[in-house]
């Protein structure tokens, strides 16, 4: 019998030293430069600017692309950017409470909010990123159906437009989705300001962003004219799509509408589809997973937030979205696992070829990271041999093409005619201004999000607890065998540069880890042999003399199981403390010690982790000091 059981008392055991955050500054290339200096020469004298507006009916987000990193440093350049054209007025507010919000919507008209709401559409119909909702008939299944939609002062902010001459929606205030201000200032200030919380509404209106009262840097989101007919001509067949190009060019936001249109159909031209399937291979920065890790998702709801309001999919939902497969990668990049990547994309294609779903194959979107096509573009170039895309994206600019640029379209238009793909050249989509959070800010945000997690809600919308992680028991791997308790693992894979066996334990103890099981016979063969670390004597697979790298698992014969945080160590009793969400516990129960191996080496240091607890007691003592501030000014008066 297993001897992993889960502590009856929390313990705070943290690493002994953290890692510096990653990321250095990049030389401005030509572009911002000249991006700067259109900026300056427009002078800020309380005009606004807009984002070019479509004259086609589907018109949305182009978000600061969450999925990649920053291509290049751009100097702070105030400007004021309209982000509603709709305006309060009377005749066009049909309620107004404390709690909802009904207003009358012209065609092409937008109107923006800030913060977390539920929408349904009364009349007529409208777009919010990519998907068209209208009315739902009387005694329909969908008739009261509302959607959540989550926009933060960290993305640009969501456009509903109006498609019909009049539409008529109604916004409602809802629960906080993630409630961890008090736990990391990453999240601090990303929702409605203070004004709209003591009104007991989760939403704010926004014309301009000027107008925040919060002096956010507030960004309109913005769809290209050739993105939307793009969309408009994938979406009317469930085809297979597969995205490339530079880092931060908006590969993510693409998918993401065309998630949504999928999902929602358009009227009669086009009928939605139940499901779509979700190939990340952007495993530095996933959508539906905590990262380092590709996978496989099936989407069946709406993507209408950033990826920390939905960090992973929730086990025992299959009416919900629903991770198939997934594997590890290391977070240093693919160099010296390149052949492995390539395995992980055959597995990864060959689930999708045998999924046996109700009704017909659900449409295939292919994300891929800026690295791929920066670094790895021979990995790009097998990937299509292998998943043979009807479409093939890029996203680039266009109108400055290097030498490196134009040898790479080419290689891809002669791959798209010999595997019959089309290929379309989109228009990057590059930030407007410097985003509010940088990439490794967001991942931070995902992962705590991701630890947090407690329960999925009815309503489907998952739930998250703003306790400490500190208050929760972890769970016990006994990593040594005794008389009376059996050895719960393997070992420790760690996929990150080789380090001294004595020094293993300090770089792993407080790091954030994949559990997975495996009958790779190249791994479980060491069972009996594998060398353990001096003093405690953790079990860990040594270098491959050949290559200097730990060899990863086969994708074929391995499962990933959940994403774990390492929280301490006890040589005495030979255990290590792992802490995983709520919702993913019972994944646990029934590991087999002997498939079972612990993967370091592929996420971030887990920095925000070590100060909620400090964070947590400062807000307290904020809230006493308030209180005690407030009751001091009642009895004066």
């Amino acid at each position: 019998m297993t001897g992993k059981r889960k502590r009856g008392k929390a313990t705070a055991n943290g690493p002994e030293s953290a890692a510096p955050p990653n990321g250095t500054a990049k030389p401005m290339s030509a572009i911002a430069a000249a991006r700067l200096r259109a900026a300056a020469a427009i002078p800020n004298n309380g005009g606004l600017q807009e984002a070019p507006a479509s004259s086609l009916t589907e018109s949305s987000a182009s978000e600061a692309a969450k999925s990649e990193s920053e291509p290049e440093d751009v100097l702070p350049v105030h400007q004021n950017f309209k982000l509603s054209t709709w305006r309060k007025h009377q005749s066009n507010v049909l309620s107004d409470t404390s709690k909802e919000l009904s207003i009358v919507l012209d065609k092409n008209a937008t109107a923006s909010f800030v913060g977390c709401f539920d929408v349904k559409v009364l009349k007529g119909a409208v777009n919010i990123n990519g998907a068209n909702l209208g009315a739902t008939t009387r005694g329909s299944k969908e008739e009261g159906k509302s959607h959540r939609v989550f926009v933060p002062s960290t993305h640009p902010i969501t456009k509903i437009r109006g498609l019909d001459r009049t539409n008529h929606i109604q916004l409602r205030s809802c629960r906080e989705p993630v409630p961890f201000a008090d736990l990391s200032p990453l999240f601090s200030d990303i929702w409605s300001g203070s004004a709209e919380r003591d009104k007991g509404r989760t939403f704010a209106y926004v014309t301009e962003s000027d107008d925040d009262p919060l002096q956010r840097p507030l960004v309109p989101e913005h769809a290209p004219e050739d993105w939307i007919r793009t969309m408009d001509d994938i979406s009317a067949t469930a085809s297979a799509t597969l995205i490339i190009g530079p880092s931060v060019s908006g590969k993510s936001t693409f998918l993401k509408r065309l998630l949504n249109r999928y999902l929602t159909g358009f009227g009669k031209t086009a009928k939605p589809v139940p499901a779509v399937c979700y190939l990340d291979l952007d495993h530095s920065n996933p959508e539906y997973t905590p990262h380092g890790q590709p996978s496989l998702t099936i989407v069946r709801e709406l993507n209408l937030g950033p990826t920390f309001t939905h960090p992973a999919t929730i086990p025992g939902h299959s009416d919900a979205n629903e991770t198939i497969i997934s594997h590890v990668l290391p977070v240093q990049g693919l160099t010296n696992y390149e052949e492995y990547f390539n395995s992980c994309v055959k597995s990864f294609f060959q689930t999708y070829q045998n999924l046996r779903l109700d009704g017909p194959t659900p449409p295939l979107l292919i994300n891929t990271s800026g690295d791929l096509y920066n670094a790895h573009f021979h990995l790009l170039e097998k990937m299509i041999k292998t998943t043979k895309p009807n479409h093939i994206l890029y996203l680039g600019n266009n109108s400055s093409i290097s030498e490196a640029t134009a040898y790479k379209l080419d290689t891809l238009q002669t791959f798209s005619q010999k595997t019959h793909s089309k290929l379309h050249e989109l228009t990057a989509q590059f930030p407007a201004l410097p985003p509010p959070r940088t990439p490794a800010d967001l991942r931070a945000m995902q992962m705590q999000s991701y630890f947090h997690l407690t329960a999925r809600a009815p309503s489907s919308h998952p739930i998250f607890t703003s306790s400490p992680l500190t208050t929760l028991s972890p769970w016990e791997f006994h990593y040594k065998g005794t008389l009376t308790r059996t050895q719960d693992l393997l070992g420790i894979l760690s996929l990150s540069d080789p380090l001294p066996p004595s020094h293993l334990l300090t770089a792993l103890n407080g790091s954030v880890i994949h559990i997975v099981s495996t009958t790779d016979t190249t791994l479980t063969s060491q069972s009996a042999s594998l060398p353990r670390t001096p003093k405690s004597l953790v079990p860990y697979f040594p270098a491959d003399t050949g290559t200097g790298m730990a060899p990863a698992p086969r994708p074929e014969c391995t499962t990933y199981v959940c994403t774990a945080l390492l929280c301490g160590i006890d040589p005495e009793t030979h255990t290590l403390q792992l802490l995983v969400p709520t919702t993913h516990e019972r994944l646990l129960e029934g590991l087999e010690p002997e498939k079972t191996v612990l993967v370091a080496g592929c996420c971030d240091t887990p920095e925000w982790a070590y100060m909620e607890d400090a964070y947590a007691q400062v807000a307290q003592r904020r809230r006493e000091l308030g209180e005690r501030a407030r009751f001091a000014s009642n009895e004066m008066v």
